[in-house]
């Protein structure tokens, strides 16, 4: 499966969550300006914890665990050290990625997060595995 784009360039794992419970996967980009990039990291720094991205992060380190037995994987093959370390390392994916969106893209990012948490609820590990264990 080839690596999510947003405007072309490759993104993480924010991206590919919320690739998977949408209707319409894209999330246009642009160069934010300076007043949005700036009132983006404000709410980074004031602990805005409505981020639904963020949520959906550990939402599927959550599911992802229980499922490692049964492929024979560790967090190892996540590049990861654990189900913390993986949900951290979306949510920085997360923050990269949402610097270069304008604010009205965010809240279309979070939208579909909203949805892929939902659909997320109903996967079983083969569909999990289909879409993040590629060993």
């Amino acid at each position: 499966m080839p690596a999510p784009r947003i405007d072309g360039r490759p993104v993480g794992r924010v991206a590919q969550l919320v690739e998977q419970g949408t209707e319409n996967p894209r999330v246009g980009g642009s160069t934010p300006s300076p007043a949005t990039t700036l009132y983006v990291v404000a709410l980074a720094f004031a602990g805005c914890t409505s981020d639904t991205c963020y949520q959906l992060c550990a939402t599927t380190a959550q599911a992802i665990e229980p499922c490692l037995g049964e492929w024979g994987a560790s967090w190892d093959d996540f590049d990861a050290a654990s189900r913390v370390a993986w949900g951290d390392a979306c949510r920085t994916d997360w923050d990269n990625e949402r610097l270069h969106l304008e604010l009205r893209q965010v809240s279309v990012a979070n939208e579909a997060c909203t949805a892929a948490a939902e659909d997320l609820g109903q996967m079983s590990c083969d569909e999990l595995r289909a879409l993040y264990f590629h060993p």
